[in-house]
């Protein structure tokens, strides 16, 4: 069953977030954690992040950030949140990260999958963004203040350089 996410706009996203950043997962591995301090331990995937550009906050290139995510495997056992995209070594990302990421009881990534893009490289060589939201299922908020189901967005690639405008115009709002 995918996880049900209040879909957000991209200011939404840009606005949640401390800071948004482009940078690759240098290490990355499971293990027993309990970030919020309740006393129950999960799987989470942790994983060590360098940034190379900062679109919204103050880190310089060559941070090193340190991000966990609900999910992976340790030994023999396996637990998995549908939705939540796990860290892979070397991948590169832009991440709208929000704040007190140490704390994040599922993911550090505002909106989840929605302030996550797969940076890679095309076929001319421009770097591109990608989002997916296949494992995902949204609903939004009526006028009225309730829920109700929200049309899923399709799969997005764009040319980086869009996408930082875009959120950099959305974060000096």
């Amino acid at each position: 069953r995918p996880l049900t996410l209040l879909l957000l706009t991209e200011a939404e996203i840009v606005s949640q977030s401390e800071r948004v950043v482009i940078g690759t997962v240098t290490t990355s591995q499971a293990r027993w954690m309990d970030p919020d301090g309740d006393g129950f331990e999960n799987i989470y995937t942790v994983a060590t992040f360098r940034i190379d550009q900062t679109v919204k906050g103050d880190d310089p290139p060559g941070t090193v950030l340190t991000l966990h995510v609900l999910g992976g495997t340790v030994g023999q056992r396996t637990q998995l949140a549908p939705g939540v995209p796990l860290f892979t070594n070397g991948e590169r990302l832009l991440l709208c990260l929000e704040r007190n990421p140490e704390k994040a009881k599922l993911s550090p990534i505002a909106g989840v999958v929605q302030g996550r893009w797969t940076v890679t490289t095309a076929d001319d060589g421009s770097e591109v963004a990608r989002r997916s939201f296949s494992d995902a299922h949204f609903m939004s908020r009526t006028a009225a203040g309730s829920l109700a189901e929200a049309d899923q967005p399709g799969d997005t690639v764009e040319a980086l350089a869009d996408v930082v405008a875009r959120l950099q115009a959305e974060a000096q709002k």
